[in-house]
């Protein structure tokens, strides 16, 4: 049987050689639809790309690539950790890589894994690259989402039910007589900000809640933005009687613009946030929160790798939804509801 060469590679996607050598390599810029067209290429014609010669997925690697969003983030970094215990049980070694929830970072990151020959990928996504992350499964490298899907693309999955936890949250400051309610949410680009938001404005509008929109707020899940948009709220002619933060990142920036108003959390304002419990242990007054189970979430990830690593034979992904828990604090307060 012939040889491929790197010559077939460009003819086969319709660009240069050079252009291959750069997808080969990782080296100089290759546009997003490119670096697709000349993978599946790769992948269609099986092409090697690596030093050894050998197909992309011939053998294993004993490595375990594991890309998250956010290094930063507590939570996100927890689940890692515990990935890693199963990982080195397994006598596999761990590749840590994060995207920063930038597409671009996030294909660059797959192109890495996909060199490395890993045996497995645990990803927490943008929710964007559903092409490259289909060829990663087509090369029958396993996929694990957390946290979030990948559009386009059927993975193994394991999240928080985010719309339930968003719409629980309203439901609970609703309860506690708060009408008039800010939500300081991400973005609506993947499915965690899409489910968390649409719990929160569904509650918002089942409740008969005041659907002002300048109380919605987007935040790009960072922390600075939040910070910004919190002041926004808190300095309005008509400021929320209490404000949901849709993830731990954000949450510092609105306690933050909290504090430095001079306002006092709970009693002049009451504060919600949908996170991990263990980040907020030694704040004060205790942080209500629609807590994510963010041991379990890493304990059924671990146990699904393992079984993708040792399995024999093919079998269907699993979809596993949990449900988080409210755990109320002390940072809420009932307020009178005026007639």
């Amino acid at each position: 049987m012939k040889k491929v060469t790197i010559k077939d590679v460009a003819k086969d996607a319709g660009v240069s050689v050079g252009t291959v050598s750069k997808v080969i390599n990782n080296k100089g810029y290759v546009g997003k639809e490119t670096l697709v067209k000349v993978m599946a290429s790769i992948d269609r014609l099986g092409y090697s790309v690596n030093a050894n010669a050998r197909s992309l997925k011939s053998s294993k690697s004993n490595k375990v690539a594991v890309l998250i969003s956010d290094i930063s983030n507590f939570y996100l970094m927890s689940i890692a950790k515990e990935m890693e215990k199963t990982i080195r049980a397994l006598g596999y070694h761990m590749i840590l890589l994060s995207h920063n929830d930038d597409e671009q970072l996030e294909l660059a990151s797959l192109q890495i894994i996909l060199e490395q020959q890993v045996d497995a990928l645990v990803i927490i996504p943008t929710g964007g690259n559903g092409e490259m992350i289909g060829l990663i499964k087509r090369k029958g490298i396993p996929v694990i989402s957390i946290d979030r899907k990948v559009d386009d693309v059927v993975t193994d999955l394991i999240m928080d039910d985010h719309y339930y936890g968003s719409f629980e949250t309203i439901k609970y400051l609703h309860l506690l007589g708060h009408r008039r309610i800010g939500v300081i949410y991400g973005h609506r680009q993947n499915s965690i900000g899409r489910e968390r938001y649409q719990g929160a404005i569904d509650a918002i509008k089942q409740l008969n809640m005041d659907e002002d929109s300048t109380l919605i707020k987007e935040a790009n899940f960072k922390e600075e933005q939040a910070y910004r948009s919190t002041m926004e709220l808190l300095l309005s002619p008509k400021p929320p009687t209490a404000i949901y933060s849709c993830n731990n990142t954000m949450t510092k920036g609105v306690l933050k613009a909290v504090r430095e108003q001079g306002l006092r959390v709970a009693k002049d304002v009451s504060i919600i946030a949908f996170g991990d419990k263990a980040q907020w242990e030694l704040i004060t007054p205790a942080l209500s929160l629609m807590a994510q189970p963010v041991k379990r979430i890493g304990i059924e990830a671990s146990i699904l790798l393992k079984n993708r690593l040792e399995a024999h034979e093919e079998f269907a992904e699993k979809q596993i939804i949990i449900k988080p828990e409210l755990v109320p604090g002390n940072s809420c307060q009932t307020i009178t509801i005026r007639s």
